[in-house]
This record gives structure tokens, sequence and C-alpha cells, in this order.
């Protein structure tokens, strides 16, 4: 009986142990958040000089109950293959200190805490999907901790196409490096 109340102690002890074991080796988490874009497909503000000139997609994008903006811009032009379009970005996520995103507050720099590239392709039916990598964060932003080169990914839809007025929504994920 003593035996197996102490394997009955160790087992447990072991799980406990196991439960309390970080998600990656250094205790990074993945960032997860929701995607929320409208089509622009506008050029920036001349004033403050945006990284690239030309915005396509604006909108929020909702971490851990905050909301952050989020602006794509075109770095290549667009490519048709048999049913798949294939697209080139460099993305943001920039503060709103509470407003609603603007094509203003999209192109502007200094409002920038995160940031990457990606490409991905489309379909016909607006189903898309994007792989690409963290470039830099805020050194003192949210994002401070995300390391350069951390794998992001976003999946999503066009769930309203209203001529200009496009809406998409997708799923981010942000992982930490290895």
């Amino acid at each position: 009986m003593k035996k197996r109340l102490l394997l009955v102690l160790a087992l447990v002890a072991a799980l406990s142990l196991v439960a309390a074991t970080p998600v990656s080796a250094d205790g990074e988490k993945p960032i997860n958040g929701k995607i929320d874009l409208t089509l622009f497909a506008v050029p920036c503000p001349a004033d403050p000089a945006p990284t690239f000139p030309f915005v396509t997609w604006v909108g929020t994008v909702v971490i851990d109950g905050t909301t952050y903006g989020w602006a794509d811009f075109p770095t290549a032009p667009l490519v048709f293959e048999k049913k798949f379009m294939y697209f080139f970005e460099y993305w943001t996520i920039f503060t709103l200190d509470g407003a609603a995103p603007t094509v203003a507050s999209a192109c502007d720099p200094a409002l920038v805490v995160l940031d990457g590239y990606n490409d991905g392709r489309g379909t016909p039916g607006g189903a898309a999907r994007a792989d690409g990598t963290v470039d830099s964060a805020a050194p003192l932003g949210p994002f401070a901790d995300v390391a350069e080169g951390s794998r992001m990914i976003w999946r999503g839809k066009v769930t309203n196409f209203k001529g200009d007025a496009n809406e998409f929504k997708a799923t981010l994920h942000i992982f930490p490096l290895k």
C-alpha cells in the first residue's frame, strides 16, 4: 500500500512539473489575433514619409484584448497564375490611441510597433493566406520582446465584395524563434 501511495505521489509531482513547462524553450508564447480590414488601395499622404508609398488594406488587429491598427503595403506587383493571385507585402501593426485606423495613421511610420514582410496567395473566391517574418519591433512598444525573424502567418477571406468597400477577416499568428 505504501509503495502505491509513493508511486501515485511521484506521478502527481511529475505531472505538475510537466504542466509548469513553458510553451517554448525560452518561455515565449505565440501571439494570436483577429484581423479585420477594409480595402483602400490608395497612395499614402506625402507627410510623414511612409516606408512604402501605397497602402492596400487598412484596419484593426485585436491581440490579447487590445486593438491595434494593421496595414498592408504592396512590395511587388500582383502575379496571376492559373487559379491563384500571388502577392508580396510589407505589413505593420500600429498604435491607435483610441481612434479608428485611417489611411493617414496606417502610413505614419512613427506609430508602427511591429512590422515585417510576407508573401501569399489568394483564390478567386476571396480566401487568402500569407507567410512571412517579423522585421522589427519598437524597442519600447508592446511587442518589444518579439524577435526579428519570428514567423508570422495569417489566414483569411474577403467577407464583403461591395465595389470598392471590400472587407477582409483573418486570424494572425506570430511564433517565437526556436
